[in-house]
């Protein structure tokens, strides 16, 4: 089972290399711009991480609404 599962998430992979012609650059643009259209808001949990680890809580506070 798990094999299969393998198999079909880098099948799933190489179609996607494949769209944009093994480009990393092109697919990250168009992963970029689909987020912007989505209109969805990505929450980057790297600042509250780093702000945690300051010990600072109001910081961490903070990066969590950005």
């Amino acid at each position: 089972m798990a094999d299969e599962i393998i198999r079909e998430l880098w099948r799933v992979k190489d179609e996607i290399a494949r769209k944009f012609n093994y480009d990393l650059d092109a697919l990250v643009a168009h992963l970029r711009n689909e987020s912007a259209r989505s209109g969805r808001v990505v929450v980057d949990r790297r600042a509250a991480h780093r702000a945690a680890e300051q010990g600072t809580a109001e910081g961490a506070m903070e990066a969590d609404r950005r």
